[in-house]
């Protein structure tokens, strides 16, 4: 992996080497997730460090930028949309997220999965924004063979009702998660309520203490305040000894304004990591 290749693209004068994407189907939970494998150009050496994206609530912010750019730096990147996101089936909810992210990983550590694809099952990385950067935390707790996880703007829900942010949670439920399959608002949010010990990003933090991790705040955020959200978990961490960066982008929830500095610190925080034993 090349993280100065983030912004530059190869010359057409080997087709067959171009960069491909592959569209793909994983089961999770018996439903079929829908979502597009990338590979990047053959004449990169493989096997590829492996970026599996995780996105926010509903997904309305894309992070198809990053997976480009990080394509073209050299790695195969998964981009899946969870169960009632997106055209995936079944309905949606919060406790399925995790879940999801497993499945998903460990079908891209599957030594025919890997073969295939030219994935190297040492280099794989979650990377979750917003209700995403949650997800993966969590999932990451279960998932040893990971090299690492990268938490853009991380909501916690645990945190949301622990700061009384509860109308603010539901409101974004019913009015953004229209685009969502899922029974009603009021299910979605009562599952958060009901599980929301299960979901805090804080909640066995110790199972994180032996992963790398990287946490991107952004400075504006109004939608998942890093005082109350993110940094929490990452000064426990950072208490502990823990192999853990904290970045600061002076932009709001969704980056929009840091698009290109966002790319650039992820990128090189991947390739960082996969220099490091």
């Amino acid at each position: 992996m090349d993280s100065e290749k983030v912004f530059i693209e190869f010359e057409e004068d080997e087709k067959a080497a171009s960069p491909e994407i592959h569209e793909l189907n994983i089961v999770s939970g018996g439903c079929r997730l829908y979502g597009y494998l990338l590979t990047p150009d053959k004449r990169i050496k493989k096997p590829y460090p492996t970026v599996i994206l995780s996105h926010g609530f509903p997904g309305y912010t894309t992070n198809n930028d990053l997976e480009l750019a990080l394509m073209r730096a050299g790695c195969v990147v998964i981009h899946m949309n969870h169960r009632g996101a997106w055209g995936s089936e079944g309905n949606y909810l919060f406790t399925n997220l995790k879940d999801d992210l497993i499945a998903i990983a460990k079908w891209a550590h599957n030594p025919a999965i890997a073969d295939q694809y030219d994935i190297d099952t040492d280099n794989i990385f979650l990377v979750g924004h917003s209700m995403g950067g949650q997800s993966v935390l969590n999932a990451a707790k279960e998932l040893p063979f990971l090299r690492g996880v990268v938490a853009l703007a991380a909501y916690d829900i645990g945190a949301a009702f622990r700061y009384r942010m509860e109308k603010e949670l539901f409101l974004m439920i019913e009015t953004e998660g229209q685009c969502l399959k899922m029974g009603s608002a009021s299910e979605v949010y009562e599952n958060a309520l009901n599980h929301q010990e299960e979901l805090s990003i804080l909640n066995h933090y110790e199972k994180l203490l032996d992963h790398r991790i990287l946490f991107v705040e952004a400075e504006q955020d109004a939608v998942a305040p890093s005082d109350k959200m993110m940094r929490p978990l990452f000064e426990k961490l950072k208490e502990e000894s823990a192999c853990v960066t904290y970045q600061t982008i002076v932009s709001n929830h969704s980056f929009i304004g840091q698009r290109m500095k966002l790319t650039k610190t992820v990128a090189e925080w991947i390739e960082i990591s996969c220099l490091k034993r």
